[in-house]
């Protein structure tokens, strides 16, 4: 769904603020940081200190089910089992016909409102924030759709990766050794040639959403985002680069890496530290910038959970998971919930009904070294098909009752990880990165469970349930 649409509609639901005469310096961030933590509203930055009226700064667009269902074209009424549930509906008909979704290449965007060419270049013109006193600049790309293309193939990926103001015609872009986009831009390098590069700062929300999660090497974020929402993405070709460009963005530039590096960072990142310090990433020179009449930025500031875009993952990814899991061949999975407390990736609860010994087992290690959440994560906790995975009192309780952390924590070492940990040792390459990861198996023991030996919890029967909120439904309604 294309920003502006998506305003209307979040209007329509009484969570949008407009704020006016806030500074880009870190009140943008401070405001975007605290919102998220309290009342969560999405919210529209216009008359930004140093900036025209109309020269605006999107965040708060995905902080709960009912926006992350609206910007995917689903439903606004879902909670957050019921959005995974759908999401699992959407993503297995992504993964089988996201070839027939290919992007549809146009001739005009309303992004050609304004187009600046190479000298005429300065990124300065847009607002783009401080977001936390001690980052180490400007950041314009922190919720963006960075486009890159296979320079040995037709594969073009789209990526969230965050960029940093350098000059009025230069950006720093921070890729991890991992992500598709990196590979890209390193076989170029290593051809001698310059790898081609854009970049939409304001992009359609699904396309960003799927920038930022693990589709399938070699498919292309177009397609598969196209396929979840069942529309084919509209792409305008860069003047520079040939590269599709969304043409519903707000904003976009393009232009090239060369190889240059400069200072990028520090910057506060997803884990809620300044881990990752001042580091040396790519320049990207810019060849053209295109923006709409009276642009939206679209931005996000992370920090301590929860924070600005801490929840959009977490659905998609516990879909992404539990599909993994039945794929791989796994049986009664119940439930899967990556938590916002872990920023999706350092605490997920799988629910199993336990069929047999060891199968609790399995789904830890599977979990715990996939690339789903491998990266950044920290702990896999299995609980039994009557925990609710998203209920963290319900986890916690299973963990303090039906684990031994002497027989019932597993611990995997050299697990690939990220600089962004503040736990991490400091390495030079970021390819060096490992860390560990625990698996909690906060179930019944298979043995006491088969023979009906397990203390029964102490809780009401549904029937009792059922009879005393029925005939006391003045204490138990919303």
């Amino acid at each position: 769904m294309e920003i502006r649409r998506f305003i209307e509609e979040v209007k329509k639901l009484n969570l949008l603020r407009e704020v006016k005469g806030a500074h880009w310096n870190l009140e943008i961030g401070a405001i975007t940081d605290l919102n998220a933590k309290r009342n969560k509203y999405t919210l529209l930055f216009d008359e930004i200190v140093d900036y025209p009226k109309g020269f605006r700064v999107l965040t708060g667009t995905l902080l709960d089910s009912r926006r992350v269902g609206l910007a995917l074209g689903l439903t606004s009424n879902l909670n957050d089992l019921q959005l995974v549930t759908k999401l699992r509906e959407r993503l297995n008909y992504a993964n089988r016909e996201y070839k027939s979704y290919d992007p549809i290449e146009v001739s005009d965007t309303p992004f050609l409102e304004n187009v600046y060419r190479e000298e005429n270049v300065n990124l300065f013109k847009f607002p783009a924030p401080k977001w936390h006193e001690l980052d180490g600049g400007r950041y314009i790309g922190t919720a963006d759709a960075v486009i890159t293309k296979d320079p040995d193939s037709d594969w073009i990926n789209v990526g969230a990766y965050r960029v940093m103001l350098v000059d009025k015609n230069k950006l720093a872009i921070f890729i991890e050794a991992s992500h598709h986009g990196r590979l890209h831009i390193e076989k170029y390098l290593k051809q001698g040639r310059k790898a081609p590069i854009a970049i939409s700062f304001g992009p359609p929300l699904s396309l960003f959403i799927f920038a930022g999660m693990e589709v399938p090497y070699g498919v292309s974020e177009y397609n598969f985002a196209g396929a979840v929402v069942g529309e084919r993405m509209k792409v305008f070709r860069g003047e520079v680069t040939g590269l599709p460009i969304p043409a519903e963005s707000e904003i976009a530039v393009e232009g090239y890496i060369t190889g240059e590096v400069t200072d990028e960072g520090p910057f506060g990142e997803f884990m809620g530290y300044y881990a990752g310090g001042r580091m040396k990433s790519p320049v990207i020179e810019v060849k053209r910038v295109y923006y709409r009449k009276d642009p939206i930025l679209l931005g996000t500031a992370p920090s301590i959970s929860p924070y600005d875009y801490s929840y959009l993952r977490c659905p998609i990814r516990s879909a992404m998971i539990w599909d993994f899991l039945e794929r791989a061949g796994v049986p009664n999975v119940k439930g899967v919930w990556a938590h916002e407390v872990g920023f999706s990736r350092a605490f997920i609860v799988i629910s199993i009904k336990q069929t047999f010994a060891g199968h609790a087992t399995m789904v830890g290690h599977l979990v715990a070294t996939a690339p789903l959440a491998s990266y950044g994560g920290r702990y896999v906790i299995i609980v039994d098909e009557d925990i609710d995975p998203s209920d963290l009192n319900q986890v916690i309780w299973a963990m303090c009752t039906r684990s031994d952390p002497a027989i019932t924590i597993d611990v995997i070492k050299n697990v690939n990880s990220t600089p962004l940990d503040p736990m991490a040792e400091r390495r030079e390459n970021v390819k060096e990165y490992v860390s560990s990861r625990a698996i909690i198996y906060a179930v019944k023991p298979f043995d006491k469970l088969i023979r009906n030996q397990f203390p029964i919890e102490v809780r009401p029967s549904e029937e009792l349930v059922e009879k005393v909120t029925k005939k006391f439904n003045h204490l138990f309604s919303p």
